[in-house]
């Protein structure tokens, strides 16, 4: 009888059975699968990867973390140019760290900060830890979480500090997409 999900081919998807029968073990020894050496059995468990370090074209990724930046530092003046022009609604401002006196330049500033820092962070992660993607998902995460809650410290008024707590959830949400997006694109295996 024959599977009709199953080209004609009987082997398909299947590995072909030992050519032989696997050696006789010792007692209390741990089996190991046929064809498997036993250096083999002594490496770390790396979620498939024969080599768990990674490294990033630098130039590429650098490049995307400054386009990030800008998306970011965008966002953040979009917001404030948007809410405030626009819909003439108050939002909370952001520290001017230049001194401009613009509530725009500091809404791009700091949108831009944040995804230069939570870039650096991520090249740091990626060259250091075992698994960069989640450690970098939690910082961003909770990053954005206490920006977002910042505005609401101290006094405040509620529809100010609920439109900037949302721009920093927008900012947060783009930086993480974007900057795991370049990560995909320049991520590299570097050898031994």
């Amino acid at each position: 009888m024959s599977d009709p999900n199953r080209p004609q081919d009987p082997d398909y998807g299947e590995q072909p059975p030992p050519a032989y029968p696997p050696p006789a073990q010792a007692p209390g020894t741990p089996a190991r699968p046929v064809g498997q050496t036993p250096d083999e059995t002594l490496q770390p468990v790396t979620s498939g990867t024969q080599d768990p370090r990674l490294g990033l074209e630098a130039g590429r990724y650098w490049a995307g973390a400054l386009a990030t930046m800008l998306v970011a530092g965008l966002i953040g003046l979009a917001a404030d140019l948007i809410l405030e022009g626009v819909f003439d609604l108050e939002i909370r401002s952001q520290a001017d760290i230049f001194g401009t006196g613009s509530d725009m330049v500091a809404w791009f500033v700091a949108g831009a900060l944040f995804a230069l820092v939570a870039a650096l962070l991520l090249y740091v992660f990626v060259l250091s830890t075992p698994r960069p993607r989640s450690f970098f998902g939690w910082v961003v995460g909770l990053a954005t979480a206490i920006l977002a809650a910042l505005p609401f410290a101290g006094e405040f008024e509620l529809v100010p500090a609920i439109l900037a707590a949302l721009v920093w959830i927008v900012i947060g949400s783009a930086t993480y997409s974007l900057l795991t997006g370049t990560l995909s694109r320049t991520v590299v295996r570097r050898t031994p």
